[in-house]
Formats: C-alpha cells, sequence, structure tokens
C-alpha cells in the first residue's frame, strides 16, 4: 500500500499548495481582467465600429463607471505593496515600472490618471510576471500564506463585480478526460468555493469531477502534483532548480547530473541558479523517449 492509497485528508502543506495553485491561476489571467475593467471607465459610444458613416445614434453614450477607476487603482495599490514587501524580503529590485507608481510617503498608488486600458495590461504583466517568478520561494516564506488569499480574494471580487469579463483560456494539464478520452482535463474553482473545493471538468464534452472524489479516494498527493504542473507557467524562459524538479517531477539528483555532465548550461543570478527551460525539456523529452523505447524492447524480446 502506498502513501496515495492511505492519505485522504489534505494535510496543511497540502492546502497552502492549493492556495498557490489558485493564486498562481488567477495572477495568470489578471492581466487581461484588469484592462477591460479598465476600459469601462470610458464612455461607450454603442452601434456598429465598422468605420461606415451613419446617422448620429439617439441613445446617449453609456456612463463612465467611476467604481472601474476604483476597482482597478485598489488592485493595482494592493499588488505594488506585494512587489515592495517580496523585494525587500528577497533584497531586489522591484520592476522598473513599478517605481514610479510610488507616492511620495512610499505607499502605493493606484494608476495614473491617463493610464489607459492597454497601458494597464502591460503594467499588471510586469508585475505579475516578476511576482510569478518568485511564486515558490514565496510559497516558502511564513507570509505566503497572506500573500496567496490575498491576491486570490481581490482578483476574485474584481471578476465577480463584473461577470461580463471575458473568460481567460483554462490551462490544462496534459491529461485525458476519462470519459472522452481528449486532452483538455483541467481544474478551477467555483466562485466562492474553498482552496480545496475545486471542480476538475473537461472543455470539450463537459465531464466534472470534484476534488471530494479524489481526496475520498486517497489521491491527494497526485492530484496535488497534477495541480502544481497545471498553473506552474509552462513558457516561463527560466526555472530556477526547484522549479525544474518540480515541473517535471525529476529528482535532484537527476537534474544535477544532466548539468554534471554538460547536457545542460545554467545561469547564476542573485545567487540563484536557473536553467533555460526550452533546453530542459527538450533534453528531458529525448531521455523520456529512450527510456519507453529501452522498456518496449525489453518487453518484445530480442
Amino acid at each position: 500500500m502506498t502513501e496515495l492509497d492511505t492519505l485522504t485528508t489534505p494535510t496543511d502543506e497540502d492546502l497552502l499548495g492549493l492556495s498557490a495553485a489558485r493564486a498562481r491561476n488567477r495572477l495568470v489571467s489578471a492581466p487581461a481582467l484588469v484592462g477591460y475593467v479598465r476600459a469601462l471607465m470610458v464612455p461607450g459610444l454603442g452601434g456598429a465600429q465598422d468605420g461606415m458613416p451613419r446617422a448620429a445614434s439617439k441613445s446617449a453614450p453609456l456612463p463612465l463607471r467611476e467604481d472601474a477607476v476604483d476597482d482597478t487603482d485598489d488592485v493595482w495599490a494592493r499588488l505594488l505593496y506585494w512587489v515592495n514587501y517580496w523585494a525587500g524580503i528577497y533584497q531586489v529590485a522591484p520592476p522598473s515600472a513599478v517605481l514610479v507608481h510610488w507616492s511620495r510617503d512610499r505607499e502605493a498608488a493606484g494608476f495614473r490618471a491617463e493610464t489607459t486600458a492597454a497601458g494597464a495590461t502591460r503594467l499588471l504583466d510586469v508585475v505579475t510576471q516578476w511576482l510569478l517568478v518568485r511564486h515558490d520561494r514565496i510559497r516558502d516564506h511564513e507570509t505566503g500564506q497572506v500573500y496567496f488569499d490575498d491576491v486570490s480574494e481581490m482578483l476574485h471580487a474584481l471578476r465577480k463585480k463584473y461577470p461580463t469579463a471575458p473568460t481567460p483560456p483554462r490551462g490544462v494539464l496534459d491529461r485525458p478526460c476519462p470519459v472522452c478520452d481528449r486532452f483538455s482535463f483541467g481544474a478551477s474553482w467555483p466562485d466562492d468555493a474553498p482552496v480545496d473545493g475545486f471542480v476538475l471538468s473537461c472543455s470539450f464534452c463537459g465531464h466534472t469531477e470534484d476534488a471530494a472524489a479524489f481526496i475520498k479516494a486517497g489521491r491527494v498527493r497526485e492530484l496535488m502534483h497534477e495541480l502544481r504542473e497545471e498553473h506552474a507557467d509552462p513558457k516561463s524562459e527560466w526555472w530556477t532548480k526547484r522549479q525544474a524538479i518540480l515541473e517535471l517531477d525529476i529528482g535532484k539528483s537527476t537534474l544535477n547530473r544532466y548539468i554534471a555532465d554538460g547536457d545542460l548550461a545554467t545561469y547564476t543570478a542573485g545567487g540563484t541558479v536557473y536553467v533555460n527551460t526550452e533546453d530542459l525539456l527538450a533534453l528531458w523529452r529525448t531521455k523520456r523517449v529512450k527510456i519507453r523505447d529501452t522498456h518496449a524492447r525489453t518487453e518484445t524480446g530480442p
């Protein structure tokens, strides 16, 4: 009997991991969400937008959404606070885009009045990427849980208040749906669901399974690993060694062997060792294919 067969109750570490996954999921979609809401502060003109001349509309333009300004300013200021906080904890410089938004008393301020929706999206992208790069280190800090909860709550509240915001594409792990077998089975958190109340669903056939079924089946740690893979940013250009081990579920000795054999180059910045994501994935795939082919030959015999 394995640990996965006997562990049916999420531990505090499991719940922290789920909080980190949920926060990552919402941070990834934050730039588009804030940009959309920011656009609502501009009165809509209504009518077709194909550039053809028409008689003036008799309908009044949509009113300015002052709350959209306040709400996006609040999210921006709170994210700036966390950037400044983690920059101080880890003794690293925040992104330059952040520095111009501090007020004189070193408190985070909202967007500048002239910030457009596109500008807000770009600024959020810079800040969220800076935070996501440090996501794993933050998880190990004693304040990590508070940060994950705050980020999740503020972005969930923003999306709930503006339900017409386009739903971002939901990244899914390369995992087949148990009903239709299409590789479109991924996790999401329903509105106001607790951190362990996520739902696994197929974006193709609509089949869903709740977390309770996996917990009851004793698959908590297995599920945790899958969620960690699913909500990581696979397009990040560089991974720390710890990230690489977590993302690919490989041993530390295996990664070190790749490096020692000269198959994988490293880059060191601020005392942290990084590996190029694409180089590592290419090497990992090659190793996996060789292992699979070796097993196939062993099973079929000479």
